[in-house]
């Protein structure tokens, strides 16, 4: 016997999910990618102007230049590691939220307490991961990205049980 689906029948029906989400989904990464490149473009344009201002060539302007280029690419980077902590705090909430509609909950099960307790407790984990990247973002980036990307694997590790448990839809 296989195992029992605790979805609504629509949600067994969908086998992913519409064009317009995932489209939705793609755009909502796009700034992610944008700032990654804004970021390296930024700190190259800043060390090709310290070059320039180390070898003596107009020492001056390059190193304002430099100076510059390389405050953006750090506002680009707190900007991005901000984005990234917003997406997973919406990603956890939007777990959290299908627990409050009950989706996908099983009738009965002898181990409901710790259904709910897995259901209720992680989401905050990753809104909490997601909160800390971003208030880490100016003053420690590398904190920050450790902290982001291992919310993420452990919301992708969510992910792959809850959908392997039939309690959330593909």
């Amino acid at each position: 016997a296989g195992r029992t689906s605790h979805l609504p029948q629509w949600a067994q029906d969908e086998l992913q999910p519409p064009l317009s989400l995932r489209l939705l989904g793609g755009a909502m990464l796009l700034p992610l990618g944008v700032g990654a490149v804004a970021v390296h473009a930024l700190a190259a344009g800043g060390d090709a102007g310290g070059e320039a201002a180390a070898s003596g060539g107009g020492a001056t302007t390059s190193a304002a230049t430099a100076g510059e280029a390389t405050e953006y690419a750090r506002t680009a980077l707190s900007w991005t590691l901000h984005y990234a902590g917003a997406l997973l705090s919406f990603a956890g909430a939007a777990h959290w939220g299908m627990q409050l509609a009950e989706f996908g909950v099983p009738r009965r099960s002898d181990y409901m307490a710790l259904y709910y307790l897995a259901r209720f407790s992680a989401p905050v984990v990753f809104v909490f991961f997601g909160w800390l990247g971003s208030v880490l973002s100016t003053a420690e980036p590398k904190e920050a990205s450790m902290w982001l990307l291992c919310g993420y694997f452990g919301l992708l590790s969510f992910d792959f049980l809850a959908r392997s448990f039939y309690i959330a839809p593909p």
